[in-house]
């Protein structure tokens, strides 16, 4: 048997890499797929939006190509491959990756298995800041789906690609299609508290309240240009990037 594990960023990658060899487990093949699931247009060219977004605020050549990824799975796939996804039901991206990999994965591989770092610990909304030493711990939670429970969170995904909506929420263990819209007020009233800032203040803010579960900073920069473009907030300072660009409210 050979398992490859699968994860949503490279933060969970240097986690479980850390792991194996630190255990002299040598034979090991982790990867990992930064989709950024839960925002954006699922159902065109997702991978043009991510190049978009990243030179946007990132200001940098996004080279970085999942479909690669995702070819170089199918070529390690034999027929004794186990698929370990490391997922959550506390995290978008990690959830909407499962869905996308069971419906990718359904027609090729006969085992599919999940470890839901929630499960482990309802804080531990993912395995990113994860203590490599405790991945055993985590582990003790993965669990084989059922051709049943992989068929079902492939019709999951192709429900959400129809819908196509701004953003892709968990909410007590369900999935909602959000506008963005949805979260301006509450962005706007943190924003209130602390104005004016930096950019990445309010992100951390946003962060420390959990306004959409372990949502990563491209999501809340994503949220925040909006309401510039709607004259809600406006830059008063330019900084060396966007990141640190001094935010404040419009009157």
């Amino acid at each position: 048997m050979r398992i490859i594990d699968i994860c949503e960023n490279f933060s969970a990658l240097g986690c479980l890499k850390q792991y194996y060899e630190n255990n002299n487990i040598k034979d090991y093949m982790i990867f990992a797929l930064e989709m950024h699931l839960s925002i954006g247009d699922i159902k065109n060219n997702h991978l043009e939006f991510l190049k978009k977004l990243h030179q946007k605020y990132c200001d940098y050549n996004y080279t970085y190509n999942y479909n690669e990824v995702l070819k170089e799975i199918l070529n390690n796939i034999t027929n004794d491959t186990v698929i370990r996804i490391w997922s959550s039901m506390k995290n978008d991206d990690d959830y909407m990756l499962l869905l996308f990999l069971c419906n990718f994965l359904k027609d090729t591989i006969n085992t599919i298995n999940v470890v839901f770092s929630s499960d482990y610990n309802e804080l531990q909304y993912s395995i990113n800041f994860l203590d490599y030493k405790k991945v055993n711990d985590v582990l003790k939670y993965e669990k084989t789906l059922s051709k049943y429970e992989i068929k079902a969170y492939a019709k999951e995904w192709n429900n959400l690609i129809e819908i196509n909506s701004e953003l892709r929420v968990l909410e007590n263990g369900e999935v909602k299609n959000r506008k963005y819209s949805d979260y301006y007020d509450i962005l706007l009233n943190i924003l209130k508290g602390i104005a004016p800032c930096k950019i990445g203040n309010l992100i951390g803010e946003c962060m420390g309240k959990e306004i959409l579960n372990d949502a990563s900073d491209l999501v809340y920069l994503t949220l925040i240009d909006q309401l510039i473009d709607l004259n809600r907030i406006k830059i008063i300072k330019q900084g060396t990037r966007h990141f640190i660009d001094t935010i404040d409210l419009v009157n």
